[in-house]
């Protein structure tokens, strides 16, 4: 969907003598390729535009709220906010370096400010006011222990992540010389924290005491943002241009990009992608949302963004 203002008798091969099916081994290994087949064309991703290319934007990070809404941040002044059914429109403006974000239990955006060393609270009417000014340095991604109410941040400068309490106060989570720019950060469903790094392909998980161990390692090159959804991490690979799938027990699976750098639409085995940053999963379809730097390097200009949908469909 464009932006308009913008914008699929096991018994009787037994049976048959003279046949290849006839031997029931061969049959079971008949019946296991077939089913291998339909699952690897069942597992393949389809990307597609939600938007037009958006001139004079970067990338910054990617959420959604329970109603369907993605809200953009663009790495500078802008936050937009994309309904289901595709409308964009600026959410707030006036912010400092638009990075990570992520939805509180009120519905409200948090939204870190990188080059401002702080994060600004959004209600649902864009309304904005602060919510930290001071303890942080370099946020970029913020996830919530939805439990707790606790905020917890990746600092990109100091190589650390901030815990942010209920009442406001800034602490120290877990430092470590793991961490390479910390970037995008999300909780699993038992209440660890993984971290991937800007800087190097690593990603790290943190227990509750705050200790940093090596979890995986994704793509070749540096990374962008990362989300939990049911049993499983999608992580974008920022240098890489590719999209990847990580398990909890570490197994790592590439299921979008071709690792060169493009802006082609379609199918796992076709689709190039062009610096993907922030990445967010639809509530309640199997569907993600990717924002990306259209550009021959992460640092040409004219700034230029996009913002794609990844269908995750289990159907042919």
């Amino acid at each position: 969907m464009v932006n308009s203002s913008d914008k699929n008798q096991t018994d009787t091969l037994i049976k048959s003598p003279g046949s290849f099916y006839s031997s029931p081994s061969r049959v079971l290994l008949f019946l296991l390729a077939f089913l291998f087949a339909t699952v690897s064309v069942r597992a393949q991703a389809k990307i597609h535009s939600l938007t037009n290319v958006i001139e004079g934007h970067a990338v910054g990070g990617v959420t959604t709220d329970l109603l369907g809404n993605i809200y953009v941040a663009d790495f500078g002044e802008f936050v937009w906010k994309i309904t289901p059914e595709g409308k964009r429109e600026v959410f707030a403006s006036g912010l400092y370096g638009a990075s990570g974000n992520a939805i509180d239990n009120q519905g409200n955006l948090l939204q870190s400010n990188f080059y401002g060393d702080s994060i600004t609270k959004i209600d649902r009417k864009g309304q904005m006011q602060p919510f930290v000014t001071s303890g942080l340095s370099g946020p970029v991604g913020i996830t919530i222990n939805r439990k707790t109410g606790e905020v917890y941040v990746a600092n990109c400068r100091s190589n650390s992540i901030a815990k942010i309490g209920t009442d406001g106060t800034v602490s120290t989570f877990a430092k470590s010389d793991l961490f390479k720019c910390p970037n995008g950060v999300s909780f699993d469903g038992e209440g660890n924290l993984y971290v991937v790094n800007f800087r190097d392909n690593r990603m790290l998980k943190i227990d509750p005491g705050g200790v940093v161990t090596p979890f995986a390692t994704v793509s070749d090159k540096g990374l962008g943002h990362l989300f939990f959804k049911k049993d499983r991490f999608y992580v974008t690979a920022f240098e890489s241009h590719e999209i990847y799938e990580v398990t909890l027990d570490g197994t790592v699976k590439r299921i979008l990009g071709t690792g060169k750098r493009g802006l082609v639409n379609g199918s796992s085995t076709k689709a190039q992608l062009s610096f993907p940053n922030g990445i967010a999963c639809d509530p309640y379809r199997p569907r993600i949302y990717i924002n990306e730097y259209v550009n021959d390097s992460a640092g040409s200009l004219p700034r230029r963004a996009i913002v794609r949908e990844i269908d995750l469909k289990t159907d042919k």
